[in-house]
């Protein structure tokens, strides 16, 4: 798959298997900038859980060892009652708390959702209302789909380093089983939940941060909610294929941009669509598979969320140790997708 005809080719170094990607490297970096921290990170998942012998239960003609050796998904978590905005806010208290920031010292909020409460205000409007700020900060959605983090993430770490802000909030909250067609064997895929990070200056002078996101539009009905309808539909090859290609790809252009190598990497966390496209991906950047942090197994697809909601698990675990290189990368509808290199303190 083709990705941009403008774009500056750059041949992955290292010992990889030697990957080329048509992803722009860009100018170097301006270390004059300010450095940026993930100061907290936070999540919320309904206490509903499915399984796929459930699903299966359901009707749908899918088996339950099938969709494990394929997706690597066990279970999913399925909201009731719970609105867009309940499992937001609780993800944002949740990584506020563990940043140990004060709600009014937060003067930005970005939120990436394709679910939601409304059309209007936005998602981000109604939790900073439910959080009961009372300051001016800016609050905005973004619909970037399973993007949605990396978008959020670059554009609020990039305003903080540039000065702009001080302290970010970044949500993302997707309610998947809301735009799911339960009759359809592609609902074995999605899950939902919420996750935050929040971001903040640091002043830790071998602090990394780089953060580049994408889009490609020639197949904008790769994965997609048509008009009128009101369930997600996805072209799984299509999306293999984009996967396979973007993951990799962004990750080594952002490396590039660092002077770094895929080498360099102490872990990959990246959105989870499918276990298969983990493996092609760690295999595309020639580092072992115990590097790339999952949990689709117990959260499935759960969209612009699976990063932060995985983040939140591996930080809380204790497995992100000072000085650790951590890459980000994220791919969704659109095709939008990005990458971030990270140094973790």
């Amino acid at each position: 798959m083709h990705f941009g005809t403008a774009a500056v080719c750059c041949q992955l170094h290292g010992v990889s298997a030697g990957i080329t990607t048509s992803i722009p490297v860009g100018s170097s970096m301006d270390y004059s900038l300010k450095n940026v921290r993930i100061a907290g990170t936070g999540s919320a998942v309904p206490a509903r859980i499915v399984t796929n012998q459930d699903i299966s239960n359901m009707g749908v003609p899918v088996k339950d060892d099938w969709i494990i050796e394929n997706l690597g998904i066990r279970q999913r978590h399925i909201a009731d009652n719970e609105s867009t905005t309940d499992l937001a806010t609780r993800a944002a208290l949740a990584a506020m708390e563990n940043a140990g920031i004060d709600r009014e010292e937060i003067s930005l909020i970005l939120l990436a959702t394709i679910t939601p409460d409304r059309k209007a205000p936005s998602t981000a409007c109604l939790v900073k209302h439910r959080l009961g700020m009372t300051n001016l900060a800016p609050a905005l959605d973004i619909s970037a789909a399973c993007s949605g983090f990396m978008y959020g993430l670059t554009i609020a770490g990039n305003l903080i380093r540039s000065g702009v802000h001080k302290n970010a909030l970044v949500i993302c909250c997707d309610r998947m089983s809301s735009i799911t067609d339960w009759s359809r064997r592609d609902c074995i895929f999605f899950g939902d939940g919420a996750a935050a990070v929040v971001l903040t200056e640091s002043s830790y002078e071998n602090s990394l941060f780089e953060a580049r996101i994408f889009s490609n539009t020639e197949f904008t009905d790769g994965a997609t909610v048509f008009e009128g309808d009101s369930a997600f539909t996805m072209d799984g090859h299509a999306v293999y294929e984009a996967a396979s290609s973007v993951l990799p790809g962004s990750i080594v252009s952002v490396l590039l941009r660092c002077g770094l190598s895929e080498e360099d990497l102490t872990w990959v966390i990246p959105h989870q669509p499918s276990i298969k496209i983990l493996k092609k991906m760690a295999e595309q950047l020639g580092i072992p598979f115990e590097k790339v942090c999952h949990n689709m197994e117990r959260y499935a697809n759960t969209s612009g969320v699976s990063i932060p909601l995985l983040l939140d698990e591996v930080n809380r675990a204790g497995k992100l140790k000072k000085d650790d290189l951590v890459a980000f990368a994220g791919v969704g509808a659109g095709w939008t997708f990005g990458a971030a290199i990270y140094r973790w303190h």
